[in-house]
């Protein structure tokens, strides 16, 4: 057993993949596996990780059919053998200090969980860190994990991207934790790690920047969004749903009405290429009795009015917001849809 498994989904990126392992070679910190996963990728890049793999016994390949990056990400983790899993795309690159610095944040804190900054990488040039994180440990029986939504998740000021956090690995495998499937799920980063905290007891934060996020057109980031109306309704009910397994739901349902509305579904209207699928998505999941459920709870005052007490924002969307899901409620799909500004082709 090692202290960490790194896993990388591999598709497409001969280009990046070198960068990215050398990255990975250099840590300062030597006790980890390297787990590459091969998600059916059809270009050099089976062959520039076997000559990895020959360079550093530390590297197991995994080769597998074409399924997305969820699926990759859950092969690997199916193989891992590390204390803490943490992952990095095949794209971006991770300071030398990484595994270092987070691994002795965990062990010093006893986190479940270490999150950390990253520098956006635009036309070869890294950016200021890109969150305005602090260095602090959340106990969340103490702090609550409400507090923790309203001031840090739903804000943005810690992220929720899977590769900008390391993981206890007995928390995901004690709890059967997955990553949802793309086609079925947009931001399958954000459900995992909120699952993740569901079940944490502390998490350690870091200032510091410790990878370098390449943006390029032709990522998955950077392509059309099918079907991303449906899929961030899809999140939003198996949020809500998970929420109300673990226990947390009395405690979340303030929260997660306002969560799953400003952050997850009116993103996935505004930002759908086809007005048809999204009215087809408001139809089909109108009958969905969890989101039902997020509905008549936005509809009612309290969800926004207590976002609005604990966070001083939101004023502009209190009566929105429940125009929103009252018109859902009643089956006016189009009226719900044209109240989310900024939707594309209005």
């Amino acid at each position: 057993m090692c202290r960490v498994s790194v896993i990388v989904p591999v598709y497409q990126v001969e280009q990046w993949l070198p960068a990215c392992l050398d990255s990975l070679l250099f840590q300062s910190f030597r006790d980890f596996e390297i787990i590459l996963v091969d998600d059916g990728t059809m270009d050099n890049c089976n062959e520039i990780m076997e000559s990895y793999r020959r360079r550093d016994g530390r590297i197991r390949i995994i080769h597998k059919e074409n399924g997305g990056l969820s699926s990759a990400r859950n092969a690997g983790l199916d193989v891992a053998e590390g204390e803490y899993i943490a992952f990095l795309d095949s794209d971006d690159t991770a300071e030398p200090d990484w595994l270092l610095d987070t691994v002795a944040a965990a062990d010093r804190d006893h986190a479940d969980m270490v999150l950390y900054n990253y520098r956006k990488v635009e036309n070869g040039q890294a950016g200021a860190p890109f969150l305005p994180i602090k260095d602090e440990t959340f106990d969340f029986g103490a702090y609550g994990l409400q507090k923790y939504f309203y001031q840090y998740w739903m804000p943005y000021v810690h992220g929720q991207e899977a590769w900008s956090r390391i993981y206890r690995r007995n928390l995901i495998e004690a709890h059967g934790l997955r990553f949802a499937l793309n086609k079925d799920v947009f931001a399958e980063d954000t459900l995992f790690s909120a699952m993740c905290m569901m079940h944490a007891e502390r998490l350690t934060a870091l200032s510091r920047s410790y990878i370098q996020y390449l943006q390029r057109g032709d990522s998955l980031m950077g392509k059309p969004k099918p079907y991303l109306a449906r899929r961030l309704m899809e999140l939003s009910v198996r949020l809500t749903d998970y929420a109300e397994k673990t226990g947390h739901g009395k405690e979340l349902q303030q929260v997660l009405p306002v969560l799953c509305y400003d952050k997850l579904i009116c993103k996935g209207i505004r930002f759908d290429p086809s007005s048809a699928d999204v009215l087809s998505a408001m139809e089909q999941y109108r009958a969905n009795p969890t989101m039902q459920m997020i509905l008549k709870r936005l509809r009612s005052p309290m969800p926004l009015l207590s976002y609005t007490f604990h966070t001083g924002k939101g004023f502009a969307t209190q009566v929105r917001g429940r125009m929103f899901a009252a018109r859902w409620l009643s089956g006016d799909y189009a009226g719900a849809a044209s109240l989310v500004e900024g939707r594309i082709g209005q």
